[in-house]
């Protein structure tokens, strides 16, 4: 059966329409609720919304750790990039902590932002790995879960056990002896001999008579033949006690060498399922009607190893959450149009694969076993196709997009062109407009289309950017008022977009020391958000773009790629490691640089935003009168900018800042660099461009570190300038 690949929605990123009526939130993305989001890609559902809450930005497809473990397949492939399926879908994707649900109201309780409403909620946050009370905290127990971080935390273990055990054979105990723990253990080998390189002695331990416990006892012999030809010992009926360094403590006394723990007993509940006012079982998953919906409150379903089928439980396995997605589909659906829904009704058997790490698999289907490699090609074949379906298709490069943030706003061109005939008017980025005894007042203005799905997200972004100008100017944001357009739609969505817009921008200004006081609100085609900041100078003076000197270093605080990493966002091909790089640049507050700015001798500064650095140091060096030479090989970027720009992607403001390339000197090799098209990528809450001497610079990075800023990084330095030659020299 061939899978159809997902689509680009229309509404690929932003809000561009009327809001939808109607929320349908997914509360992990385990199998069930991965299904949702790729149906939700390839059809969508009428006059609704869908947000996805994961604690990551990959879902990690267990049935393939196995085979990255064994070095089979790279660790790529096991992972759904949940930032470019939602991206592809236009679902929101928020990777925050949830802390507990008001199911009678429905609201999801978030431990910063404020409360989220849903029409519908799937809860799929999977199990945790059984610890039986004992402490698990131990630096050389590494647990199987969260497996979007196994891998990590067990080369990081091997790493600090390497120290202490370098010359002597490393004793490792895999805890617990269903599938996971089996395939775990013939696997590891070709781990370790990349990852430690030394002797090493394996064992299974487990509390159960037999491994696989669970299996056919055929499966089980086969298991165990494969075990002992590896030479891995198992303890069977052995209960453990505690976690010991080097050794496990046994309930009867006995002890098991072990340097290293890897714990992979069977399923327990997480705790955030207890903190849901939901009904569980006497475990602590969720129970379910055959609908898969709550006992206790049908407009939340509980799907995957969270919940469990009140009269026709089943075993905590991915094959039965996968044949979940389809019925799941279905009743969000029914749900949402207040129709009846359908039942789930389990498979009685399923096809088992354990892959034994070694080109080989042990099958088992319904009574018979056996072990081969077509086997394991079978395995292959069948997670390659389950993946395959989770595959976005990224939009067409060559397909018009208008960019949000700093990319939607109006070229330089334009600008120069339009202001001078506006009459007399300054027209500064942060103007003064007033003076106390005590310090000088200064205002700026900024604001933007909404550049991600996400309200809270926007505001956060929204605040950090309008108060940007203040910081740069060397003064410390006071207060805001904003401006914001909200799309057009019920009352309820659109009270829950406005809220948490605001509450994201209060959070950012409440860090700064700074108060939104007041503002003004309108309905629109899409949403958008800026603030005019009013701030405090911290010096008798303020920072400004003209006082640049030969001899002065240029400093920036921050990488460059923003709006490249949005372009490709947008066109759903930001990956979930870029996308994390990118928003974590985004929200790096900047506020404090300015006091040290003040203090430490700079002699002049802006902001990198819509302009991109070349456009703004262009302004500094013509307000100066001087000329720059830049190092281009110095010039931070963020990862996957470059490789983005090498794609073809740009931000729709880019072409406009390129025409500043006429004021630049650089040769054909530098100009084909793709590091050269990051000169003219518009920073959304971009860094600052400082200028100093460097003794002053040496002296301002020791205080950077000590309040854990981002080091300055010299770039280039001011030079005089000759008549008739180009200001800006990149080599």
């Amino acid at each position: 059966m061939r899978h159809p690949r997902l689509e680009i929605q229309g509404n690929l990123i932003g809000m561009n329409e009327r809001l939808p009526s109607r929320h349908v939130v997914l509360l992990g993305i385990g199998h069930t609720n991965a299904h949702i989001l790729r149906r939700y890609a390839m059809q969508g559902i009428e006059d609704t919304a869908l947000t996805c809450i994961s604690n990551f930005n990959v879902a990690t497809y267990s049935g393939m750790m196995p085979a990255v473990l064994a070095g089979q397949v790279p660790q790529a492939k096991m992972n759904i990039d949940l930032v470019r399926l939602c991206a592809s879908a236009g679902a929101r994707l928020i990777t925050e902590a949830v802390t507990g649900l008001d199911p009678s109201a429905r609201k999801i309780i978030f431990q910063h932002r404020p409360p989220m409403p849903y029409d519908v909620l799937s809860i799929g946050i999977g199990s945790t790995a059984a610890s039986d009370h004992i402490d698990l905290t131990s630096e050389h127990v590494v647990q199987i879960k969260p497996m979007q971080t196994f891998l990590h935390r067990l080369q990081q273990t091997l790493q600090n056990l390497r120290q202490r055990f370098a010359d002597r054979t490393l004793k490792i105990a895999v805890v617990g002896s269903g599938a996971a723990g089996v395939e775990i253990a013939c696997c590891l080998p070709a781990f370790l001999e990349q990852n430690w390189k030394g002797n090493f002695d394996l064992s299974v331990v487990t509390r159960s008579k037999q491994i696989l416990a669970n299996s056919n006892p055929a499966t089980q012999r086969l298991a165990l033949n494969e075990l002992r030809r590896r030479s891995i010992s198992t303890f069977t009926s052995t209960s453990i006690k505690s976690i010991q360094p080097e050794t496990l403590t046994t309930e009867d006394g006995t002890e098991i060498p072990a340097d290293l723990v890897i714990w992979s007993t069977g399923a327990a509940a997480p705790q955030l399922l207890s903190q849901l006012d939901l009904e569980t079982d006497d475990r602590g998953f969720l129970l379910t009607l055959p609908t898969l919906q709550s006992t206790t409150h049908p407009h939340v379903f509980a799907v995957g190893d969270s919940g469990t089928m009140q009269k026709s439980p089943t075993p905590k396995a991915g094959v039965y959450a996968v044949r979940q997605g389809p019925v799941l589909w279905e009743n969000l659906q029914r749900a949402l149009d207040g129709t009846p829904l359908v039942k789930y009704r389990p498979q009685r058997s399923f096809l088992q694969l354990l892959n034994t790490g070694d080109g080989s698999a042990i099958g088992q289907w319904r009574g018979m076993s056996k072990s081969s490699r077509w086997l394991m090609r079978l395995k292959t074949l069948i997670d390659s196709k389950f993946m395959k379906m989770y595959e976005p298709i990224q939009m067409a490069d060559d397909e018009p997009m208008q960019c949000r943030g700093c990319g939607c706003k109006v070229g330089a061109g334009l600008l120069n062109s339009a202001l001078p005939s506006a009459g007399d008017i300054q027209f500064d980025d942060a103007a003064e407009v007033g003076k106390t005894l005590d310090y000088k007042i200064v205002a700026s203005t900024d604001f933007f289309t909404s550049p991600f799905m996400d309200p809270y997200l926007t505001g956060r972004v929204a605040a950090l950017h309008a108060a940007s100008d203040i910081v740069a100017s060397g003064a410390t944001p006071k207060h805001a008022l904003s401006n914001v357009v909200v799309p057009e739609g019920p009352a309820g969505p659109q009270q829950s977009t406005l809220c948490e817009l605001l509450a994201g921008a209060k959070r950012e200004f409440d860090a700064m020391g700074a108060a939104i006081v007041g503002g003004h609100t309108i309905e629109g085609p899409r949403l958008e958000i800026g603030f005019t900041v009013i701030g405090n100078a911290l010096g008798d003076s303020l920072l400004e773009k003209q006082n640049l000197k030969a001899g002065d270093g240029l400093y920036i605080t921050k990488p460059l790629g923003i709006g490249v990493l949005l372009a490709a966002h947008m066109r759903g091909r930001c990956s979930a490691d870029h996308y994390s790089l990118l928003v974590a640049a985004m929200l790096e507050r900047q506020h404090k640089y300015a006091e040290l700015a003040v203090n430490s001798g700079v002699t002049a500064g802006t902001d990198i935003t819509g302009f991109g650095l070349a456009g703004h140091l262009l302004e500094m060096l013509d307000a100066s009168h001087v000329g720059a030479t830049l190092q281009l090989n110095h010039v931070p970027r963020l990862g996957g900018a470059t490789d983005a720009i090498a794609a073809g992607i740009q931000s729709s403001l880019a072409p406009s800042n390129r025409l500043a390339v006429a004021q630049v000197e650089a040769s054909k090799t530098i100009r084909q660099d793709t590091c050269f098209d990051l000169l003219f990528d518009p920073q959304t809450c971009g860094g600052l461009l400082l200028g100093m001497s460097d003794e002053n610079a040496d002296k301002i990075q020791p205080s950077v570190r000590g309040i854990q800023l981002r080091p300055l990084v010299k770039i280039g330095t001011v030079d005089s300038i000759a008549a008739g030659s180009r200001p800006l020299k990149i080599v």
